[in-house]
């Protein structure tokens, strides 16, 4: 939850401010930042403690890793400049859901339970209704920019879902999340910043504020994903990115804060989005409880049954 009231606080704050190369320049910053502060943190570790590096089974999901953290960020930060962060964020958490779905059918991860395809429906429906009040409203207008911009949130949302399973798979070998931040943003700051030098850079307005941007790389991408890594290593995959559809909720909130305007349509919807939530959570932690229990049960009833013959 902080890692989602940090991102929609930046979020909300750079909402129309940033254009294509602002928002390259906030990813490199932001990535690179993230690779230094905890690199950093690892040597100091292995000076202090004498850690030992991740195991090496590690090495093939984190190359993926940074693969699928490149084109997950860098299209949603440059689709900020065509759509309205909370549009963005809405649409992004809404799908993430139901990818993590469709994989399960694939065999990657759990299956989804039938609560899990319910929520995971009605948070596509949702989304797909933020996105309509967002237009009819005139706060995005049907463009060739505005579809780019769209598509590249989807993109992102699907990669979300990839990085999610990811995640898990890395909690479930142990590996320390200090060591995936230090090691998961290589390509996507060198990715940034090729892509930048080949727009031109950044404008001169950002060029003039380099504390600015710096301080929102690190409120946006560093602090907040590294709180957002060591969760989704703890929590089950599905219920992880459920939970993360609070965040349009909150972006828009301070979209309203930092720019002012309302809609009362948008703002429903994201609430009933939001909604779906903690009812989703609750429903795969009484899931859980019920596996547990009946496992138990199971040893038991094993152990009575060996017992007695």
């Amino acid at each position: 939850m902080a890692s989602v009231l940090l991102q929609a606080g930046v979020f909300g704050y750079i909402s129309g401010r940033l254009d294509a190369t602002a928002s390259l320049a906030l990813s490199c910053t932001g990535f690179g930042a993230a690779a230094v502060l905890f690199n950093a943190v690892l040597l100091v570790r292995r000076i202090r403690c004498g850690l030992a590096a991740a195991s090496p089974k590690a090495a093939g999901l984190l190359a993926l890793m940074n693969v699928v953290t490149a084109v997950t960020f860098l299209g949603f930060y440059a689709s900020l400049s065509w759509v309205p962060s909370a549009l963005a964020t809405g649409i992004e958490t809404a799908i993430g859901p139901a990818v993590l779905a469709l994989f399960g059918l694939a065999g990657y991860g759990r299956r989804a339970t039938r609560q899990g395809w319910m929520a995971a429906a009605v948070l596509v429906l949702l989304g797909l209704g933020i996105a309509w009040t967002f237009t009819s409203t005139g706060e995005i207008q049907p463009s060739a920019g505005a579809a780019l911009g769209l598509a590249l949130v989807v993109g992102a949302g699907t990669g979300a879902a990839v990085l999610a399973l990811i995640s898990a798979e890395l909690g479930r070998r142990g590996i320390d999340p200090v060591y995936v931040t230090a090691h998961r943003f290589h390509l996507t700051y060198l990715c940034g910043g090729a892509l930048l030098v080949a727009a031109g850079g950044p404008s001169r307005r950002w060029v003039a504020e380099p504390p600015a941007l710096l301080l929102l790389g690190v409120l946006a991408v560093t602090i907040p994903l590294f709180l957002l890594q060591a969760g989704l290593q703890r929590a089950d995959p599905m219920v992880a990115m459920v939970l993360l559809t609070t965040l349009p909720g909150a972006t828009y909130l301070a979209e309203t804060v930092f720019h002012g305007g309302f809609n009362a349509t948008s703002l429903v919807l994201i609430c009933c989005l939001i909604a779906v939530a903690p009812w989703y959570a609750w429903l795969s932690r009484q899931e859980a409880t019920g596996r547990r229990g009946r496992a138990v049960q199971q040893r038991s009833t094993a152990t009575t049954e060996t017992t007695g013959t």
